[in-house]
């Protein structure tokens, strides 16, 4: 039985149960998967889905280090950065499954950008181009229009969001700090003042960012990749895109998707039948196929990149051309520490508000450690 939060396993463990007679792999949805297995007496075979290599999950899973000593899967075949955050004690316990990228839009006709990335000094210097030669009524960029474009510029300050031995959240406040700033400064300086882009906010930032792309009243706008691919094809024939980078790094997605098997685990050997079959690369590429011929609006393998570099390479960009020349080098590639299961909320709910509070005209002097006591101490105990 795997227990798996990402909708795309019932397809692949449908195909894995048809190309072979020996196994059989059964579904079950889990919402929070790293939480189900912490709260179970009877653990599934197989779990896949995000945050499993928190503190208090990564413990609870057997480790793989066997199976990967045998190359089956092979540790060569994964990105490096990545394949670490599955390990427990200098054990490979978790397999990376997939992961998501940060992109600006901006449209196809605009020319001038060479590389697969954008550093946030090149997206600055185009956009101040673009103020000088429009009116008001037309704005290049601001990092703060969309709240998580500038939670992942500030996590390329190094602000360094995770989780200590002991299970505390830590982060580098003085890469936080020094990313408010630099943001702040971007109003000030390239859009005209805090007045300015404010009334540019209010008048004109009401459509899809895609559309204000696509219409010449934003030269840029913030995503990611498996969004991007969500907007309908008729109007990505009119965009492009970039990764976001500054100093040679693009900050992974802190979502990555990762398989692992319980300690515990009833059919340890059907769940390592699968994991060997799903890692090979051959695999992934039927896998891609068949979603394309099913016609699936996901993008990539489990909507994101698939933690295979070779398929990533090779067999990504056939089935979703806009990626040819855009696959970026692994070595640019900046992975997240390990966080909580309960991430997603404690961002939104307060570190995501905290930032906005940040990046307003008068900028807010409530303590971020306050705001993150104060949410935990009004959560269940994990």
């Amino acid at each position: 039985m795997l227990w798996t939060s990402e909708e795309e396993f019932t397809a692949y463990a449908e195909l894995f149960n048809t190309v072979q007679s020996e196994y059989r792999i059964s579904v079950v949805y889990r919402e929070n998967p790293a939480r189900a297995v912490r709260n179970t007496e009877t653990p599934p075979d197989l779990v896949i889905g995000p945050y499993l290599n928190d503190r208090a999950t990564i413990s609870l899973f057997q480790s793989l280090e066997k199976s990967m000593e045998n190359q089956d899967p092979d540790p060569q075949s994964f990105y490096s950065g990545i394949l670490r955050l599955g390990l427990f004690e200098e054990k490979q316990t978790l397999l990376p499954v997939s992961f998501t990228l940060p992109i600006l839009i901006f449209p196809r006709e605009f020319e001038g950008i060479e590389s697969f990335a954008l550093s946030l000094e090149e997206i600055r210097t185009l956009s101040n181009e673009f103020n000088a030669a429009n009116d008001q009524s037309r704005m290049a960029f601001s990092p703060r229009w969309d709240t998580e474009g500038a939670y992942s510029i500030l996590r390329l300050f190094g602000t360094g969001f995770g989780e200590t031995q002991a299970g505390t959240l830590s982060w580098n406040r003085e890469g936080l700090n020094e990313g408010i700033d630099y943001i702040r400064g971007w109003v000030e300086e390239v859009n005209g003042g805090w007045e300015n882009e404010t009334e540019f906010i209010e008048k004109y930032l009401y459509e899809p960012p895609y559309k204000l792309v696509d219409s010449g009243r934003i030269l840029f706008a913030y995503s990611q990749i498996d969004d991007y691919f969500r907007i309908p094809s008729v109007h990505r024939e009119q965009l492009d895109f970039r990764w976001i980078s500054h100093q040679e790094e693009i900050p992974v997605g802190e979502d990555i998707i990762f398989a692992g098997i319980p300690k515990g685990a009833a059919r340890t050997k059907s769940a390592k039948a699968f994991l060997s079959w799903f890692f090979n690369p051959e695999t992934q590429a039927v896998l891609l196929e068949r979603s394309q011929y099913k016609r699936m609006r996901l993008f990539g393998l489990a909507g994101g990149f698939s933690s295979l570099s070779m398929v990533n390479e090779i067999d990504l960009p056939r089935f979703f051309p806009e990626l040819v020349g855009h696959i970026p080098p692994a070595g640019f590639l900046e992975y997240p520490g390990a966080l909580p299961d309960n991430w997603n909320s404690l961002k939104s709910e307060t570190i995501l508000p905290w930032i906005k509070g940040k990046l307003s005209p008068e900028a807010s002097d409530q303590e971020l450690d306050r705001s993150i006591e104060r949410w935990l101490n009004q959560q269940p105990q994990r």
